[in-house]
This record gives C-alpha cells, structure tokens and sequence, in this order.
C-alpha cells in the first residue's frame, strides 16, 4: 500500500540543483526522490493517493449502473473495467 496522508510537491530539495522536485507527506517523508520532473507529472504524483481514493469510493456506485438502460450499451462496464484495472495498478 502507498505510503498514508496528504502528499505534496517540494521544490528545490536540499542538496540538489533548482528546479528537482521531490513528492513529500505533511510529516516531510519522501516519497519519490528528487528528480526534474515536470510541473504536470509532480501534480499527477501528488494527486495519486487522491485519485486511488476516489475511484475506491466510486466503484461500487457505477457498479450499480452496470446494467442500466439509460446509458449507451457497454459504456458502464467499459467504465467498470477501467476503475478496475487502474485500482489494480495502484495496489499490485
């Protein structure tokens, strides 16, 4: 499992050159090391725990959906398979 609580992007980390980036907690543990990573790739890093979270949450609500005749066939279960998959990414 990931490492727990809020993550953040940290500028400029000590001993590395302007510009690295590191993904640290509210308690200052690392989580990526340094390293010039992209404005876009840091926010998507630090979102991760975020993200994983609410796809745990909304699963079991489009789940419900699954069979419904109110959205295009397949589309619920097309949805269904990729919560699925990215939850199985994050957590294997």
């Amino acid at each position: 499992m990931h490492t727990p609580t809020t993550w953040k992007i940290f500028d400029n980390v000590d001993g590395y050159a302007i510009g690295y980036r590191a993904i640290v907690t509210e308690d200052g543990e690392t989580v990526c090391n340094p390293s010039p990573m992209g404005e876009a790739n840091a926010r998507l890093i630090a979102a991760a725990p975020d993200l994983l979270e609410a796809l745990l949450t909304a699963l079991p609500y489009v789940e419900d959906h699954e069979e419904s005749n109110v959205y295009k066939r397949g589309a619920v279960a097309r949805a269904v398979r990729q919560i699925r998959t990215a939850i199985y990414n994050a957590t294997n």
